[in-house]
């Protein structure tokens, strides 16, 4: 009885051990991986408003938001990552654990209301399934650079220009 329980107490702890865990490296990575099922939320704290972006998924309402499911492809993602390499902001990479929003490499929290802007991006990843990060924007400068850029892909000149003077 003894051998089976140390048997079962090692096999526990040798599977705890080799789970995969969250960390910036991967996540990032993955995520520059991620044009094939990349969905950006842009976010207004203090607002109701946002723009989203949807690859497959039909518009149910388009007169009531037409902001939330603009369309985008592969080429369309690949450019919105590679404007958020340009301005920095996958430096840090946040997820939402018990409804705060932590930095994947330290004990960072950003708070929504704090900043200018803040992004969604729900992607596909080969170990941990689908996952969510948060990127704050706390410059108004740069949150007005990186809409300006996402304007020049996203086919939606209404929403970009109405959040441009939302911000």
């Amino acid at each position: 009885m003894r051998i089976l329980i140390c048997l079962l107490l090692t096999l526990t702890i040798n599977l705890s051990f080799s789970q995969k865990k969250l960390n910036y490296v991967d996540i990032r990575t993955e995520l520059e991986n991620s044009s094939r099922s990349l969905h950006l939320l842009v976010f207004l704290p203090n607002s109701d408003f946002y723009i989203g972006t949807t690859m497959e998924s039909p518009v149910e309402n388009p007169e009531l938001n037409p902001c939330i499911d603009i369309k985008s492809n592969n080429y369309k993602n690949a450019t919105i990552i590679g404007i958020l390499t340009k301005h920095g902001l996958l430096d840090r990479l946040f997820i939402e654990i018990n409804n705060k929003f932590v930095d994947l490499d330290s004990e960072q929290v950003f708070k929504p209301k704090e900043t200018e802007l803040y992004l969604e991006l729900f992607f596909k990843t080969r170990d941990f399934g689908f996952i969510n990060c948060f990127i704050p924007i706390l410059d108004k400068t740069k949150a007005k650079k990186f809409v300006n850029d996402l304007s020049e892909i996203l086919d939606s000149e209404y929403c970009f220009e109405k959040l441009k003077r939302k911000i």
